[in-house]
């Protein structure tokens, strides 16, 4: 396999269904039939997931996943249409697990993977480019010795422009988002020390967290100033704030902020 996205879902069924009409248009599902795969990873949600559909049976290879714990949704359901003319057909493969959190349905789904490059799409996204995608795998094939690549982008109306990859910048703040393109083989490297790539202790910065692990064997990422996609308010980026409100120490989300990047700054013996 190709490309490997990923993307992990909990009660969260209608902003998923757009999330996946805006990765139907993405042309590399033209430029690499049949090597791109959609692995939904369902993190035991209360919401009924007929919402989108997800009720078909799906057998699956690995017995030690629960029968009534796998479902896919048919191809012949998306691909092929209007926007998609070339007629290729993204295929998706859901999963349900026992709710874990987020990390641990991402590391649940990686290891359903096998792409050559991953993806981690977050649910709540509700516009992608149509090549954004291919874009972000072209400038890692430009850029051999880059281990991953990452976009600015927008959440709601805001616009995060992210920058040049900065290894002290990356000490100092969490400025990449887990919406970015992986080499497998840098993650591998994670998985054969650690066993997973996620922390699943972390309650949050679970992406900053894997990028300053990558960065302490050496790897780092190339960005791309433009935007690519952008995310709904009130989603997986829903703990972020406006800068003005880090003056108040009082409030709760900033007190669990500093507690949380205290957290980081111990693991990854930080000086800031």
């Amino acid at each position: 396999m190709f490309l490997s996205i990923i993307i992990p879902v909990y009660n969260n069924f209608k902003n998923l269904s757009r999330c996946l009409k805006s990765l139907e248009k993405q042309t590399v599902f033209e430029l690499w039939p049949g090597q791109v795969e959609v692995i939904v990873v369902d993190d035991g949600s209360k919401e009924s997931a007929n919402t989108l559909l997800f009720c078909h049976p799906h057998e699956s290879e690995d017995p030690k996943v629960p029968q009534d714990s796998r479902w896919s949704l048919p191809s012949t359901l998306i691909g092929g249409g209007n926007d998609n003319k070339s007629g290729a057909v993204m295929t998706i493969k859901k999963y349900r697990i026992a709710h874990s959190g987020a990390s641990a349905a991402r590391n649940f789904g990686f290891l359903k993977s096998s792409g050559q490059y991953v993806f981690f799409c977050d649910s709540d996204v509700i516009f992608l480019k149509s090549n954004a995608l291919e874009k972000m795998i072209k400038m890692l094939e430009e850029n051999p010795d880059k281990t991953y690549s990452y976009s600015s982008f927008k959440y709601g109306l805001k616009t995060f422009k992210c920058g040049e990859f900065d290894a002290e910048k990356l000490k100092q703040n969490n400025y990449i988002s887990t919406m970015s393109m992986i080499r497998r083989s840098a993650l591998m490297k994670i998985i054969a020390e650690k066993n997973q790539l996620f922390d699943e202790s972390l309650k949050r910065f679970q992406d900053w967290d894997l990028w300053l692990t990558l960065l302490g064997k050496g790897e780092n990422g190339v960005w791309l100033s433009e935007i690519l996609w952008q995310a709904k308010i009130g989603g997986s980026m829903s703990k972020w704030l406006p800068k003005i409100f880090y003056k108040l120490p009082f409030l709760k989300k900033v007190k669990d902020f500093e507690k949380a990047k205290e957290i980081i700054k111990v693991k990854h013996s930080l000086k800031f």
